[in-house]
C-alpha cells in the first residue's frame, strides 16, 4: 500500500487502546507557528529558568526535523490519576505521577508496541517516538489531535479523564486519518491561578517556571529561594495544586489502569527522616531505582525534604 493512502488508521487506535493508551488521535505534521510564538515568549521572558533545552525553540516546532518526509503526529495520552491519601505528620508528598515506575520508560515501551504494529502492517513505514524529552510541542500537538485542550494553568485538559494524563507521540510518514482538533476552554474559571501557592501562574495560560513547585523540586539546582520555600509545604517531589483545583478534574478524574503506574516505589509520600538519613547515592539509588525521583538526584531531594521539615515545624 503506498504510504501517502494508508487507511489503517482504525486499527493504529484499537491496537494501540488494548496496549495501555487512555486516549489516541492522529494530526497532520506542519510546522506549529502558533505554538511556537509562545514557546518563543515564554523563553524571551526568562521564564524557563535553568531549563535551557527549551531555549532552541525552532526546532520544536517543526516534526520535519525530527522525521524528514512526516506526514502525521500519532498522539497517545495515558491516565496516571490516583486517589491520595492526606500526608501523614513527618512525610513529604510526592506528585501523582512519580508515584510508582517512571512514565518516561512506560510510555516509550507503549510508543514502541505501536510502532512495531505500524511497521508489521507498512513494512515501508518510517516512525519517529518522542516522549516529553524529545523537542516537539507535545500539548499543541495533542489540540490538534483532538486528545483536549490547554488550561488555564497550562496542563492539557481532556473531556474523557481530566488533566492528569502523560503523552507521547509518533512521528510517521504514513498519511493517516486526522481528527479533529480540540475546542475545549477553561471559561470564566480562575481556581487554577488562585489556589497556586508560589503565584506561578502569573496570567492565564502563562507560567513563570522559576516559581513552579514542580520546577523547583525537579529541575532547579541549588538553594531556593528563600520566599519560594514556605508555600512549598511538605512538597518535596512535584505539585499538583493547580490540577486539584479543577472543576474538571473533579468531575472527569478517574483512578489509571496502567499497573506500571499502581506499583509503589516512592508512592504518595516518604518519611522524611528516611530521605535526610541517606548517606551515600548508593543508599539513594537502591531506593528509588526505576522512579521519577531519580530526576532529582540526593542532594535534590534531601534539600526538598529539609524545606518541608521546616515547613512542618510551623
Amino acid at each position: 500500500m503506498h504510504k501517502g493512502t494508508s487507511n489503517i488508521s482504525h486499527e493504529i487506535k484499537e491496537f494501540a487502546k488494548s496496549k495501555g493508551a487512555s486516549l489516541i488521535g492522529f494530526a497532520p505534521a506542519e510546522f506549529d507557528e502558533i505554538g511556537g510564538e509562545h514557546l518563543k515568549s515564554f523563553v524571551q521572558q526568562g521564564r524557563q529558568g535553568s531549563m535551557s533545552y527549551l531555549e532552541d525553540y525552532e526546532k520544536r516546532v517543526d516534526p520535519q526535523k525530527l522525521l524528514p518526509g512526516a506526514k502525521s503526529v500519532i498522539v497517545i495520552a495515558v491516565n496516571y490519576y490516583r486517589e491520595v491519601p492526606s500526608t501523614p505528620e513527618g512525610h513529604g508528598s510526592i506528585a501523582r505521577y512519580a508515584y510508582g515506575r517512571d512514565y518516561h520508560k512506560v510510555i516509550k515501551k507503549l510508543l514502541q508496541n505501536i510502532a512495531q504494529f505500524i511497521e508489521e502492517k507498512e513494512p515501508e513505514a518510517k516512525t519517529k517516538l518522542c516522549v516529553d524529552t524529545a523537542p516537539l510541542l507535545e500539548k499543541s500537538y495533542a489540540v490538534k489531535a483532538g486528545i483536549g485542550f490547554i488550561g488555564k494553568n497550562t496542563t492539557l485538559i481532556t473531556p474523557e479523564c481530566g488533566s492528569y494524563v502523560l503523552l507521547g507521540e509518533i512521528l510517521t510518514d504514513l498519511r493517516l486519518e486526522y481528527d479533529k482538533p480540540s475546542e475545549g476552554t477553561c471559561g470564566t474559571c480562575t481556581r487554577c491561578l488562585e489556589g497556586c501557592p508560589t503565584k506561578a501562574l502569573t496570567k492565564p495560560h502563562e507560567m513563570d517556571a522559576k516559581r513552579c513547585i514542580s520546577y523547583l523540586t525537579i529541575e532547579h539546582k541549588g538553594p531556593i529561594p528563600k520566599q519560594l520555600q514556605k508555600p512549598m509545604g511538605k512538597r518535596i517531589f512535584g505539585c499538583d495544586i493547580c490540577q486539584e483545583v479543577c472543576p474538571y478534574n473533579k468531575s472527569l478524574a478517574k483512578p489509571g489502569a496502567n499497573k506500571d503506574f499502581q506499583k509503589p516505589i516512592a508512592g504518595s509520600s516518604i518519611r522524611l527522616k528516611e530521605i535526610l538519613n541517606m548517606k551515600t547515592d548508593e543508599q539513594f539509588l537502591d531506593r528509588f531505582a526505576g522512579s521519577p525521583l531519580m530526576r532529582t538526584k540526593r542532594s535534590g531531594l534531601q534539600r526538598n525534604a529539609k524545606i518541608a521539615r521546616q515547613n512542618s515545624r510551623h
